[in-house]
């Protein structure tokens, strides 16, 4: 625009300085040379602008889209119709359909019925920016079902306003989570269990093995008469010792079969 001003405010005067002695004829001819040169020159400029500006946008846009085929997370977009307009590499590899075959179906197709509540109330919600949808179950082409994660935003792709969505495949680590909460549940399980053992041998354990102990002190300088009535609480207290003894091994019993699974 300097260049501009400065051309149109001192082109003329210069001309006229430099070729006075021509006609004014002539010095138009001139004049009208200096603006075709100008224009050129201009236009040149703004050539070489507009290229550089588009091959920055081509290139810029080719990152982007290598970013989106590369992802190793399946990606894709779909329109306020739920169709999808576009996938990447993961997508197609995970799900197991081909890309002309995604762009034939829509969101809801890759969806488990278990959840089709949750994403009917997740697309009834006002999405304007980057959110969470949880965690869905999608099913694969095989009818394979597994889990993902689901995060979406909303995009302008070919004019249209849609939505760009990356599926995290959790399955392995809901697995994990599920083993990991099952081997807790199994040692909560065996220290209750050792818990009632211990209690057990303290309290239960402890009353006819000291009855018996008592009873048999006793008995080397008891009567005949109260011999038998020594040996019947004996007796007595040696059948609460079995029984308190039964109940531990069968404890211990349960508690083997809960580690054994």
């Amino acid at each position: 625009m300097i260049i501009g001003i400065c051309w149109a405010l001192f082109s003329n005067p210069i001309i006229t300085l430099f070729y006075r002695h021509l006609t004014p004829t002539e010095q138009d001819s001139y004049r009208s040379l200096n603006d075709l040169v100008f224009v050129i020159i201009i236009s040149y400029v703004l050539y070489v602008k507009i290229k550089n500006q588009q091959h920055k946008i081509r290139k810029s846009e080719e990152e982007y889209r290598q970013l989106f085929e590369s992802n190793p997370n399946p990606l894709w977009i779909y329109n306020e119709k739920l169709r999808f307009v576009k996938v990447n590499n993961a997508a197609v590899e995970t799900y197991g359909y081909n890309r002309r075959k995604f762009l034939k179906m829509n969101i809801e197709d890759i969806q488990s019925g278990v959840d089709s509540e949750r994403l009917n109330n997740y697309l009834n919600e006002h999405q304007e920016e980057f959110r969470s949808a949880g965690i869905l179950r999608h099913v694969k082409s095989t009818g394979e079902t597994f889990i993902v994660s689901i995060v979406s935003y909303p995009v302008l792709f070919n004019n249209q306003h849609c939505n760009l969505v990356m599926a995290t495949d959790i399955t392995e680590l809901i697995e994990k989570e599920r083993k990991l909460e099952d081997a807790y549940q199994k040692i909560k399980t065996s220290n209750e269990v050792l818990l009632q053992i211990a209690w057990s041998n303290s309290h239960e354990l402890r009353k006819p093995l000291c009855s018996i102990l008592s009873l048999v002190a006793l008995l080397k300088e008891a009567s005949e008469q109260e011999r038998q009535e020594f040996l019947r609480l004996l007796e007595i207290s040696s059948t609460e010792l079995d029984e308190v003894l039964r109940q531990n091994n069968q404890k211990v019993n349960e508690l083997e079969m809960v580690e054994g699974v």
